[in-house]
């Protein structure tokens, strides 16, 4: 019964704090040149295949024109040992092992963009992520706002418009379309503060190990 306690806190920290832990790990994962940068990618991809295994295989899906492009552009332009030593120009051993960490990057990053969109609907991440940008405002975030920006992509992402659809994005916009939902984020709290703090301290401890 009490190793429910920590884990019902840490499930009641707003969306704000969740975002800003996730951003975090995110943070933690830049550096591929890091040892340890093994064990972030293996935990994203992990992390996704539990929690949002569905959502993963659907944004690598979306980003398969990039892995090809990520391959294409590092094999061929990384300097190196030709791959096949007949040829006069090719791919270089150097420039695979570079699109192969590049690739496993990009992926692990998908995979936390699944566990995000998960485990928060995009009206609470709008609310989040403007709570985290103006931690002392009362105000709903206008239609200026990153955080709608962000809602939008993220919309399209999701469910990408049908073919033609662009056409649509030329005419002036409708008075009376319905704004955007956004789920009010309330306040930090001190254990919201602690939680960022604590999350950031790791942070800058991974890096310096690293």
């Amino acid at each position: 019964m009490p190793l429910r306690v920590p884990a019902a806190k840490f499930l009641s920290l707003h969306g704000a704090t969740l975002l800003a832990i996730w951003l975090v790990w995110l943070l933690a994962g830049q550096g591929t040149a890091s040892p340890r940068h093994g064990i972030w990618v293996t935990c994203s991809l992990l992390a996704a295949s539990l929690l949002a295994p569905r959502r993963a295989l659907h944004l690598l899906r979306r980003l398969r024109w990039l892995f090809i492009a990520i391959a294409v552009t590092f094999s061929l332009g990384t300097p190196g040992r030709l791959l096949i030593d007949d040829f006069t120009a090719g791919p270089t051993i150097e420039g695979l092992r570079a699109a192969a960490l590049a690739a496993l990057h990009l992926a692990a990053m998908a995979a936390c963009v699944a566990v995000l969109l998960e485990r928060m609907t995009l009206p609470q991440l709008a609310g989040a992520m403007h709570r985290l940008l103006h931690p002392l405002s009362s105000e709903r975030p206008g239609p200026d706002t990153f955080a709608l920006r962000l809602q939008l992509v993220l919309r399209d992402l999701e469910q990408p418009p049908a073919r033609g659809a662009w056409r649509s994005w030329l005419r002036p916009p409708e008075a009376e379309q319905a704004p955007l939902p956004v789920e009010p984020c309330a306040p930090l709290r001190a254990a919201d503060a602690l939680a960022i703090a604590l999350a950031l301290a790791a942070c800058v401890t991974w890096v310096k190990l690293g």
